[in-house]
């Protein structure tokens, strides 16, 4: 059985297409490039990533992949209680990894989540969180 990794931040910020578009913006902003899952030559706009998340009806499809220099990653977006918006970043390229002590390898959570707070520095977090599923 695989485990998955993600992180996921809650924004003080209304879950509707104008703030998903404008947190695509900053995404885009910060060199990220969005595409379509599984076709690299699909880019998105920022307003198009947002009408992905939108109107895809299956939420298991309900994100973009990213492309950032060196490493690949899957964004979807969620609405929360009170309407606010959440984002989780999924699916890592191993590129990323880090090596442990004991000659493991793992996923370098302190590399996404420097980005991460490079996207978000113009919105408000209410929380950041880790997972594994």
């Amino acid at each position: 059985m695989s485990i998955f990794y993600s992180i996921r931040i809650l924004l003080d910020l209304k879950y509707k297409k104008n703030n998903i578009d404008y947190l695509f913006q900053k995404w885009l902003e910060n060199n990220i490039r969005l595409y379509v899952p599984f076709s690299k030559l699909n880019e998105l706009e920022s307003s198009g990533a947002a009408n992905r998340i939108l109107t895809v009806v299956d939420n298991e499809d309900r994100y973009v992949r990213a492309k950032f220099q060196d490493t690949d990653f899957s964004i979807a977006v969620y609405k929360e209680k009170n309407n606010l918006l959440k984002f989780s970043i999924s699916d890592f390229d191993i590129k990323w990894r880090k090596e442990f002590i004991n000659d493991d390898y793992g996923t370098d959570f302190a590399r996404y989540i420097r980005l991460l707070l490079r996207v978000c520095k113009d919105f408000t977090i209410l929380e950041l969180k880790t997972g594994a599923f």
